[in-house]
């Protein structure tokens, strides 16, 4: 079955997130996509999280968290400092529909290959350039990673708790919020090409992409002149509202109760049969001046239940709830599961990993659903079919590179990254636990899956 985006081709110059994660949603739904990469500068993703924890041989191919990003995508390692690579990398672009790129503005300057310098040599050509403040303005050229761009969007003051500093999130929260906006802008232009003919260039500010979702903020001032507190997991009207511990080691649940009929089901479930009489919480109002109260009250009757078994039980009388999932509960999850949500990538056998599941598109298509076709490649896998199939480069011509480092499948001098052991970890309080059966497990999904 052809896939929707089957025939579009993506050249993508992204590291880490933003840009490698939007085209890999694109690649999932059918595009050819040429990741371009450099043996003397790794993508950071390449660097860490190795699979079993395992920092031997080449370990940059076994990266838990590049496999993740980039699923879908041919590699070809070019170095740009030399002429040959450069020339290659704008042909390429030259027989490709997008072009996308996650670098400061001054990169794509010294290499010339900003938009106007592409049009060039490809009239319809559709760049993309993701940046933290974006690609014009005072900030154009300030670097950035998440917990900056999460700051000055306006997200880091808006969370925390009450009378707390602001807090940060634990993942780069804008970098997934700019690709899912760039994976949009991208087959909007794509659309407007097919109309029109005319491709163009795509200015996309990561900080500017969480601005857009957080407007209550600038709302409250423009209209009302004032800046709120932080409240935590409460909510400015209803009343309970939060995340409350249950049974076990780390679990919670979340609840929330916007009506009269909600609260007297909650305390039924609960068994708290004089909550309901109770005149501090006889109503929305007073539940909300008296939310304080209610939350200690919570803490202590959620605290001695299961948090599954509690979820279920609030759902079933019409009270919005959810149990508090980590990694284990999703990646088990039987909800997920029966949808679908992961696919089983095969991984190159050079790397010695096993099949293993990965999240897929957080949408479904009835009738040209995307798919994990496969694993994120090895660093240069692609380089002699790049260069030869697509761009009709000769043997010897490669060669040549190859010889002389411009292109190559490993860096010029690897050296052993830095692993802490999970005992260590564990002694420190970086994770709370693992699973000593956890490849048995895994194969038993995979079967199940399969």
């Amino acid at each position: 079955m052809s896939l929707p985006l089957s025939g579009v081709r993506i050249v993508e110059m992204g590291q880490l997130i933003a840009i490698p994660h939007a085209i890999k949603l694109l690649g999932d739904m059918g595009a050819q996509v040429i990741r371009i990469e450099s043996c003397s500068r790794l993508d950071n993703y390449r660097t860490s999280s190795f699979y079993e924890n395992n920092g031997e041989g080449r370990c940059w191919d076994r990266a838990a968290n590049f496999y993740e990003q980039n699923r879908n995508k041919y590699s070809l390692t070019l170095e740009l400092n030399d002429e040959d690579c450069v020339h290659a990398l704008r042909e390429l672009i030259s027989i490709s529909d997008v072009f996308a790129e996650n670098f400061t503005p001054r990169v794509m300057r010294n290499f010339k290959l900003e938009y106007e310098d592409l049009r060039q040599i490809r009239p319809d050509i559709i760049m993309v350039s993701s940046t933290g403040y974006g690609y014009t303005g005072p900030w154009a050229n300030y670097g950035a990673i998440g917990y900056t761009t999460e700051a000055t969007s306006g997200l880091s003051h808006i969370s925390g708790y009450k009378g707390g500093p602001p807090v940060l999130p634990e993942i780069p929260y804008a970098d997934y919020t700019a690709a899912e906006h760039t994976a949009f802008a991208i087959m909007a232009a794509l659309a407007y090409r097919a109309r029109t003919g005319k491709g163009q260039f795509i200015d996309v500010s990561q900080s500017e992409t969480l601005t857009s979702t957080i407007p209550e903020a600038m709302l409250d001032r423009s209209v009302n002149g004032r800046t709120s507190e932080r409240q935590g997991n409460q909510d400015t009207l209803m009343s309970p509202h939060g995340c409350y511990p249950c049974k076990g080691n780390d679990k919670w649940i979340t609840i929330a109760v916007s009506t009269d009929e909600q609260w007297r089901a909650l305390c039924d479930v609960l068994e708290q049969h004089t909550w309901p009489n109770d005149e501090r919480f006889a109503d929305a109002l007073s539940r909300q001046k008296n939310r304080d109260q209610i939350d200690a009250l919570l803490f202590d009757a959620t605290s001695r239940l299961e948090q599954y078994g509690l979820m279920n039980a609030l759902q079933s009388r019409g009270v919005p709830a959810g149990a508090v999932l980590d990694g284990k509960d999703l990646l088990f999850n039987p909800h997920l599961n029966d949808r679908g949500f992961y696919e089983v990538a095969e991984h190159h056998p050079s790397t010695g990993m096993p099949p293993l599941p990965y999240t897929s598109r957080p949408w479904k298509f009835s009738g040209t659903p995307g798919k994990l076709r496969s694993a994120a490649p090895t660093l240069g896998q692609h380089n002699r079919y790049v260069l030869s199939e697509m761009m009709g480069a000769t043997v010897a011509q490669i060669e040549d590179m190859e010889a002389r480092g411009a292109i190559g499948t490993a860096p010029p001098a690897p050296r052993p990254p830095r692993v802490v052991s999970v005992e260590e970890q564990l002694r420190r309080g970086q994770v709370i636990s693992q699973d000593p059966d956890y490849r048995e497990n895994l194969a038993q999904r995979y079967r199940t899956m399969s």
